[in-house]
């Protein structure tokens, strides 16, 4: 009989005990993380008045009979379908059910290359401290890219998370605290680090679930090392998410029962007497991942970078398909369409894509002997 549990069993196990009775942890913390996945458009308000928001007993009454329902449980072959099971639970427990939720707002704009979402948690109708909640890369391809993007320049995403926790912090004066999943979890580093100082000053906690990492510069700024205290940051054993690029503060590392890159999937994560299942350090081979990517981008110009994602994703993008589901569905056809559009790649970019490869490849083989 296994001695931990995941997100679930710690909603049997902890559901009945309210946030009076147990102190709000990072456990509940990737919980209000892991909701901001679904679809709340038209249930809950993008507004952030009181009187507007909704509570999540509520909230899945009104998402659960939603007449496109089925849709809004379709979370793509990413987003574990366990989390719809999540927010029922937590509808139902007393430690989540009287939590209210507020300000959605989902936002995927091609042309901009954006995906974007976020919305506001408070623990009960008293409680005054909002939990902003980002949520990280979902389906869709451009959301993908996005995160590609991060290692040469601030994304639409970044400034969209800074608006938003800005707005969060303009309409109350109490303790704030952010967080996300994936890259959730850098919007929600970026967002605290480089709002306002006025505002800064309220940030309780920013945590960090095995979100990618930001260029040198950033984590080298003023903004980001005046937050280094604020942030709680957690991996699974073998995270490649959140190995990409640079990181600031301390980390743990928890346990996972998922195999390779799946333990980015937080349901898969250990979870022993209300708390994370924690270990001394990471897989031998995130190690070497970590090493290895990161010295081939900071070796690279940001031309070099720039070209190599374009590159990448514009071979991608001539299949048609909008989503990883869209291309997991008709992959044959999707690759025939990806193989074409690599054929017409002039011959000099396509020379320097497979240069700049080759050299990952050497990296890579280097590391692995060592």
């Amino acid at each position: 009989m296994k001695n931990f549990g995941n997100l679930l069993d710690y909603l049997a196990w902890r559901g009945d005990l309210t946030f009076a009775q147990s102190d709000f942890c990072e456990v509940d913390a990737l919980i209000l993380c892991q909701l901001s996945y679904l679809n709340f458009s038209g249930i809950v308000s993008k507004n952030f008045d009181k009187s507007e928001r909704i509570t999540l007993g509520a909230l899945w009454e009104k998402f659960s009979v939603a007449p496109d329902f089925k849709e809004r449980c379709d979370l793509g072959v990413l987003i574990s379908e366990l989390t719809v099971q999540l927010l029922e639970m937590c509808a139902k427990s007393a430690r989540f059910k009287n939590v209210e939720a507020a300000a959605f707002i989902n936002k995927i704009d091609l042309q901009s290359e954006e995906q974007f979402c976020a919305m506001t948690f408070f623990k009960n109708a008293s409680n005054k401290n909002p939990f902003v909640a980002f949520r990280g890369t979902d389906d869709t391809i451009v959301g993908w890219k996005e995160d590609f993007n991060l290692a040469s320049k601030i994304v639409p995403a970044q400034l969209d998370a800074l608006e938003y926790l800005s707005s969060v912090a303009k309409n109350t004066s109490a303790k704030i605290f952010v967080g996300g999943h994936s890259k959730g979890g850098n919007l929600a580093i970026y967002s605290a680090a480089f709002c306002k100082p006025r505002f800064k000053r309220r940030i309780e906690r920013v945590y960090n679930f095995d979100g990618p990492g930001f260029s040198e510069s950033v984590i080298q700024s003023k903004e980001m090392i005046s937050l280094v205290s604020a942030l709680s940051s957690f991996y699974p054993k073998f995270s490649i998410v959140g190995r990409l690029f640079h990181h600031s503060g301390e980390y743990q590392v928890v346990e996972s029962e998922a195999f390779g890159i799946m333990q980015h999937e937080p349901f898969s994560w250990h979870i022993m007497q209300g708390k994370f299942e924690t270990l001394e350090n990471f897989d031998k081979a995130s190690e070497i991942f970590y090493k290895t990517f990161n010295e081939w981008v900071e070796k690279l110009s940001k031309e070099q970078r720039e070209l190599f994602v374009e590159t990448l994703f514009g071979t991608i993008s001539a299949s048609g398909a909008r989503t990883n589901s869209e291309l997991e569905k008709n992959w044959f056809k999707n690759t025939m369409s990806i193989l074409n559009a690599m054929r017409k790649i002039d011959k000099s970019t396509r020379d320097e894509v497979s240069k700049l490869l080759k050299y990952l490849f050497d990296i890579a083989a280097h590391n692995l002997m060592q």
